[in-house]
Formats: C-alpha cells, sequence, structure tokens
C-alpha cells in the first residue's frame, strides 16, 4: 500500500506546476497567464504588506488611527495600502479563474491531481488571510463582517455528533480570544495573517529551489501592464477607510469583501446546519473532484453532470453576491426556490452524464474491432 502511495505521489510531484510556468510557451492565451498572476500578485501583496507593518499598530485603540496615518501621512502611503488591497483582490481573482479553467478544461485529472489541490487550497487560505487582514483595519464594517463569519463556525454546533462537544463554539472563541471581539481577536488575526503569508512564502521558495524553474516567465510587457493597473487603481480608487469599529451599534446591512459576500447570502438563506455544513461540504467537494470524476474525457461535453455542477456555482456565487449588495433578496421565498433549482438542476446534470455514458458504450460496442492475426503456422513433423 505505502509503495503504491509513494508512486501517486511520485508521479504527481513530476507533474507538479503551481503558477503556470510549465506554459511558458503558450503566453499568447491569457487562460495560461493566470497562474504567473498569482504569483505576482501574491509577491506584491507581500512586500506591502511588510511595508505597512513598519507604521501598523495592532491594537483596537491604535490600528484605525496607524492605517489613517499611513493613508494620509506617510509618503506614499496610500499606494502602498492600495498595492496591498488590490493586490489581495488580483491574487483571489486569478487563482479562481485559473480553478475555473482547470475545472472546465478538465485539468485536474491525472496526473494533475496534486496540482489542483494545492490551488484549490491557495484559495482558501487566500480568503481566510483575507478575511483576517480585513479586521486589521478595525472599522465598522471590518468588525461586524468578522462577526458574521465566525457565527458560521457556531452553526458547526447544530451537528448531531459534533454538537455535543461544542466544537463549532471552540473554533469560534479560538480566533475570537473572548467572548466577544475585542483586543484578543486582532491579536489572533494579525499573527494569521502574518503566518499564513510567512509559511507559504517558506514553501514556494522551497518549491523553486526544489524545481529549479524559473519564477518568472511573464514578459517585461506584462509585468509593466500589471503594475500600472496596481498604481492605477489605487490613485482612481483609494484604500477607504470607513468608521472606527462600534461593538455598539450594528451597520446594515452588514458586508464584508466581495469574495464572502455570496456565503453572507448563503448564511442567511439556510438554517444553521447547513450554514455551517454547507462551506465545509463545497470545500470538500473542490479537493476531491479530481477523484470523483472518473471520466475519461476532458472537455466540458465529456463531463455532463461536473460541468453542470460547476456552472451552477458559478451562477450562485454571482447571484447571491448581487442579492446581498442591492438587497433586494425575500428570505421566506427564496430558499425554497433555490432548493429547487438546486435539485433540478443536479437531475439534469445527471440524467445528461448517465445519456453521455449510455452513448459512449454504444458507439464502443458498434465500432469495428480489429480482426484477429492468424496464427502462426506450425513446422511440419519431420
Amino acid at each position: 500500500m505505502w509503495d503504491r502511495v509513494r508512486e501517486w505521489f511520485r508521479e504527481r510531484k513530476e507533474k507538479l506546476d503551481l503558477f503556470d510556468e510549465t506554459y511558458a510557451d503558450r503566453q499568447d492565451n491569457p487562460l495560461y497567464l493566470l497562474g504567473q498572476i498569482v504569483y505576482f500578485s501574491w509577491i506584491a501583496v507581500v512586500v506591502s504588506g511588510i511595508l505597512l507593518m513598519i507604521w501598523y499598530e495592532p491594537t483596537t485603540h491604535g490600528a484605525y488611527n496607524s492605517i489613517l496615518r499611513i493613508q494620509r501621512e506617510i509618503p506614499f502611503g496610500w499606494l502602498i495600502r492600495g498595492v496591498h488591497k488590490y493586490g489581495a483582490d488580483m491574487l483571489i481573482i486569478a487563482i479562481t479563474l485559473r480553478i475555473y479553467r482547470m475545472y472546465f478544461l478538465g485539468e485536474y485529472k491525472r496526473p494533475h491531481e496534486l496540482s489542483w489541490m494545492i490551488l484549490f487550497a491557495s484559495l482558501v487560505l487566500a480568503m481566510i488571510s483575507g478575511l483576517t487582514g480585513y479586521l486589521l483595519i478595525w472599522n465598522q464594517r471590518a468588525f461586524w463582517a468578522a462577526k458574521v463569519v465566525l457565527t458560521v463556525a457556531v452553526y458547526l454546533d447544530e451537528l448531531p455528533l459534533i454538537g455535543q462537544t461544542r466544537f463549532g463554539s471552540a473554533i469560534a472563541f479560538a480566533f475570537l480570544g473572548g467572548p466577544a471581539e475585542g483586543q484578543g481577536t486582532l491579536t489572533r488575526f494579525y499573527a494569521i495573517h502574518f503566518g499564513i503569508s510567512a509559511l507559504l512564502l517558506i514553501a514556494t521558495e522551497v518549491y523553486f529551489i526544489f524545481t529549479r524553474r524559473r519564477r518568472f516567465v511573464l514578459s517585461p510587457t506584462a509585468l509593466v501592464i500589471l503594475c500600472l493597473m496596481l498604481v492605477v487603481t489605487s490613485y482612481v480608487f483609494p484604500a477607504e477607510m470607513g468608521r472606527r469599529a462600534d461593538p455598539n451599534r450594528t451597520p446594515l446591512p452588514i458586508l464584508s469583501d466581495w469574495y464572502f459576500l455570496a456565503l453572507y447570502q448563503y448564511v442567511k438563506y439556510t438554517p444553521p446546519l447547513w450554514a455551517g455544513l454547507g462551506p465545509g461540504l463545497l470545500i470538500a467537494y473542490g479537493m476531491l473532484v479530481p477523484f470523483l470524476d472518473r471520466s475519461k474525457g476532458r472537455r466540458p461535453s465529456e463531463r455532463p453532470f461536473f460541468t453542470v455542477v460547476g456552472v451552477m456555482a458559478l451562477v450562485y456565487f454571482l447571484v447571491f453576491t448581487a442579492l446581498i449588495m442591492f438587497n433586494i433578496a425575500v428570505i421566506g421565498r427564496d430558499p425554497h426556490v433555490v432548493l429547487l433549482l438546486t435539485a433540478a438542476t443536479l437531475v439534469v446534470g445527471l440524467v445528461l452524464e448517465l445519456r453521455y455514458r449510455r452513448r459512449q458504450k454504444l458507439a464502443e460496442a458498434a465500432a469495428p474491432r480489429p480482426a484477429p492475426r492468424p496464427a502462426p503456422a506450425r513446422a511440419a513433423a519431420g
């Protein structure tokens, strides 16, 4: 058994591709620049984050003022903070688009399962890092957004077996550092935000050292364009400050960064049990999809069920985000509609999958089989 596991990892390690560095000859296709954009934006976030640490004060009394000082008084502080914010947005967008590219083109199939799993895990870590970094501003929006996300962990207590251990509440308490958001929360989020970046930076450097691959295969023109995008965006749309956090005043609606808005709407729609279980199931599906998809083809038409699931996930993300942004959801009606649509979509995907497999079997059965080779003539007995 262990020999098979080692062989599995050896084969996947040889084909490991974290930043599309093996697609250097396909830079004319923007889809194969996404991995390099991930690496570029991440380096921009790390460098700008280190600079921000020079002036940032991780206390509930000084965090907001230190960010305000960086934004208004420190030379080019607005640019450093803008690069950090919009670089993080670019990072998550690039990871998400690369995930969808690999998903719909079947690039997660053998022998690229490990590359897919690392990429999907990096999206989860990037979102966690984004959430923890968001709170460091210590403004109203970040304060209450973090509170909503941590409430999702408490919903795990609704599970039949896990609930008895109060596992969800323990997770929330560990992040909060106490019964409510305060200095303990800020300290923990600051440590997590820095720790994720540090560990990923070390792991990435080890990867490049052992594989001896080039870090950047982007053309100079592409690098200049990406840098200009961050600078211009930071200048035209300065990173907002918002109001200082006030635990006694709840803003309505409670909104987080754009990549968490769909989750917020999902939590509104679902009972506590599924509010806590749903995100975990989604992450599990994403990590295990290379092993769930046993089809031989890579094109979307050759994997109908998984294509339907991918399209459904994208549509739900966009629709849920729009619903909470414009506050147009009808909580009493929408959950039933969403449930029916989800069930109907999955049934359609399953039917299409079964029909495709049936056609494949019929085509294989109707295909002419090669004629058997004639047996070699035996030598006559002397």
